[in-house]
């Protein structure tokens, strides 16, 4: 440890146990043999990590309600394997024995689409929605917004189509149905937007699910991409009927995504809500070097998606299996019925991109069989069929520790960790901020100064010195 996570440690953090009480269950395991079936569908976003990190740097405790394990876990590039086209999508699967838990391992499973999306062929149908609100007229926001629509505007072709709706009182069409190759002369308009007034959120998305229905193309992938601080304020602003707009956008075959710009004063229970209901992407964009070659590959995978309709869903063995825990992904649950039912929306995945989550379990060592299965069901965009892959979850007897496991399931196992100690759920009081601290230490330096991982650690550091 270095001289400063000393300090904050030696002065903050309890003593270590010398020994952890038996835990018998913790409240949200589920008993496998009432329900050994766990469904979700596999939303991939890292938008929670962001704002908490955003937080913690300016000395205050996040909000527990944005926090969302799920988007902890998938806030890192674990570097999995990526499957040839005929294999379409892979898994790995990787287990340990749980840090804080006495007869508890974790299990970190990864669904990875193959390297290829969407025929590029396939014309693009985009309505931008720009907040030009009063509570956009901040020079870092300005930027922000004139980056993430210049880099947008960089993916298209001249097959593609843009249009653009500016907001605020009330929602004004600036450009309709140009050319994608011609997007770029837009990027002057943006940057004269006026800011001022209020925020009608309702009005705009109207406005964006009428013209994307008008200008849709007989083939084309139409998305709508929303690009606001959130802040709604006028019109109808409840989520639920702001959704509700969503919803219908989805049965019409429109996607819709929303980059939140700035993350003081972001409306997440909005953005996060509609972005649920619709098949699109949820981003932030907090400061105007945020607008980089990540989120660029972030929103050209949205473009061109390899898999709609992505659910998961993993059957544990009752007689090796005694308890287990999905972490996050609370929102994003499903009936064990709705992995079969197509009818079911679900997320979506990108070319090459990877969904992860982390489970805990309770083995039986005098059990029989495997742990279970895995399965994964999705739309496959390049043709359109639907696929169903499967693949087994060994037994193993003898289970590394966690310092002993791999670098993937360490950082994803400690994120969790971390997410739930931020949260003040019971599974993160079982665990010090000087433990997490060492298991994350415990990686390699070329790991480590990696920035969503040297975030990571900011952030156990930062939580350390406030609690």
């Amino acid at each position: 440890l270095s001289l400063t996570k000393q300090k904050i440690f030696k002065k903050l953090s309890p003593p270590l146990p010398q020994a952890r009480p038996k835990l018998q269950a913790l409240p949200n395991e589920l008993s496998t043999s009432a329900e050994p079936f766990s469904t979700f569908s596999l939303h991939v976003s890292d938008v929670s990590f962001k704002l908490a990190y955003a937080a913690l740097m300016k000395g205050e405790w996040p909000d527990p309600s944005r926090i969302r394990l799920e988007e902890f876990v998938n806030a890192f590039d674990y570097e999995d394997p990526i499957p040839s086209l005929d294999e379409r999508v892979s898994s790995t699967i990787e287990q340990a024995i749980h840090p804080s838990m006495q007869q508890r391992n974790v299990l970190r499973i990864a669904m990875r689409t193959a390297a290829a999306g969407r025929n590029s062929t396939t014309p693009l149908n985009l309505t931008f929605l720009l907040d030009s609100s009063g509570s956009m007229e901040r020079f870092d926001r300005q930027e922000t917004l004139q980056r993430a629509f210049s880099l947008l505007a960089k993916q298209l072709n001249e097959g593609d189509k843009v249009s653009l709706i500016s907001f605020a009182r009330q929602p004004r069409l600036l450009a309709e149905a140009v050319a994608g190759n011609q997007a770029g002369d837009l990027v002057k308009l943006v940057s004269q937007l006026p800011k001022e007034g209020g925020t009608n959120l309702e009005a705009a998305l109207n406005l964006g699910f009428e013209k994307a229905r008008e200008n849709r193309m007989g083939n084309s992938q139409d998305r709508i991409i929303l690009l606001t601080d959130g802040a709604a304020n006028l019109g109808d602003a409840d989520p639920a009927r702001l959704a509700s707009i969503i919803e219908k956008m989805r049965t019409a075959g429109i996607a819709f995504d929303a980059a939140g710009i700035g993350a003081e004063g972001l409306n997440d229970e909005i953005l996060e809500a509609l972005t649920r209901k619709g098949d699109g992407r949820y981003y932030l964009l907090d400061q105007p070097d945020e607008v980089d070659s990540k989120f660029a590959k972030q929103i050209a995978g949205a473009l061109r998606p390899a898999a709609m309709n992505v659910k998961v869903q993993i059957e544990f063995n009752p007689l090796r299996v005694g308890r287990y825990q999905l972490h996050g992904f609370e929102k994003h649950l499903l009936n064990k019925e709705d992995f079969k039912n197509d009818q079911v929306d679900a997320a979506e995945l990108s070319a090459a991109e990877a969904g992860v989550a982390l489970y805990q379990f309770e083995p039986l060592p005098d059990g029989t069989g495997d742990v279970g299965s895995v399965s994964v069901r999705f739309r496959d965009m390049a043709n359109g069929q639907m696929v169903e892959k499967r693949w087994p979850i060994p037994y193993q007897p003898s289970m590394p520790r966690l310092e002993e496991a791999s670098a993937t399931i360490r950082l994803a196992t400690v994120a969790t960790l971390v997410a739930s100690k931020l949260k003040g759920e019971p599974l993160g009081e079982l665990s010090t901020w000087e433990e997490l601290s060492t298991q994350l230490g415990s990686l390699s330096p070329e790991i480590l100064k990696r920035e969503p991982v040297s975030q990571l650690n900011q952030m156990i550091l930062k939580a350390a010195a406030i609690q």
